[in-house]
């Protein structure tokens, strides 16, 4: 089976965010994510990584301002030179983290833009950035985020955020397929691995309907890991789910599925 990284924005959310990688680390794990890691104390951040002996496996640069519904700047025209710079922001933070990953949210286009002026966008936005990202040694993601949860998000199913990777077509610029989003659009996140599991360089799980711990849902987890296992997927598996009890009680389904953190 993959190896399992805690989503440190979702789970522990009754901590205070320093606190979440102890509990972290408590639980038995040993690589985290999360969405924004550049508002925390840089700092700190590092210190409690190492101290704690844990990985940051992937974040989320900068996706504008998430206050006024902002939720990512890749498809914004008008926005290149903030994009630019908050993936050159993020690929600093995860040199000094040893952070191999960064998903850079498509985003929300203004009112206006027309999906493929929003392509177009993306497009130029990833061959933009993609040479700096080789340069750090770093993949950069796309990821598809479904409408229900998130209005008007371009990237709205795997087959779009997948035509942006392929088009591209620049190995350090991949698919991250979030199995949740995928089911939540009303796809098919098994045959969704199956079809582009070439382009996949991260996964993340979670329960539909809820976007709970797995157990809780209608979801194949339990068979979309065994296809990433057969499949021979050698990246991590984020759990970014919120608990629908306290979170050392939701990772009951990992010892039910004799899986270890």
């Amino acid at each position: 089976m993959p190896r399992f990284a805690a989503n440190l924005t979702m789970l522990w959310q009754e901590l205070e965010p320093f606190q979440r990688f102890e509990a972290a680390a408590a639980a038995g794990f040993t690589n985290v994510e999360m969405l924004f890691p550049h508002e925390l104390d840089a700092d700190r951040l590092a210190s409690t990584l190492d101290r704690l002996e844990l990985q940051m496996v992937m974040f989320d640069p900068a996706a504008g301002d998430w206050g006024k519904g902002e939720r990512g700047l890749l498809a914004l025209p008008g926005r290149e030179d903030e994009f630019a710079e908050t993936v050159r922001a993020a690929i600093a933070l995860a040199t000094r983290l040893g952070t191999s990953r960064l998903n850079g949210l498509v985003g929300v286009p203004p009112v206006g833009v027309s999906r493929e002026a929003a392509r177009d966008t993306a497009l130029a936005n990833l061959n933009r950035v993609e040479p700096l990202v080789r340069e750090a040694g770093i993949t950069l993601l796309v990821e598809a985020i479904n409408n229900v949860d998130m209005p008007g998000y371009w990237a709205n199913t795997v087959d779009a955020a997948a035509d942006l990777v392929q088009t591209v077509d620049r190995p350090n610029v991949r698919l991250q397929l979030d199995q949740y989003h995928a089911a939540m659009a009303g796809e098919d996140a098994i045959d969704c691995l199956r079809r582009y599991f070439p382009l996949i360089a991260h996964v993340q799980i979670a329960d539909v309907p809820g976007r709970h711990e797995p157990g809780t849902g209608t979801q194949p987890i339990e068979a979309f890991l065994s296809e990433l296992d057969r499949l021979a997927y050698s990246g991590f598996v984020g759990l970014e789910y919120r608990p629908l009890v306290d979170t050392a009680s939701s990772l009951d389904w990992m010892r039910t599925m004799d899986l270890r953190p």
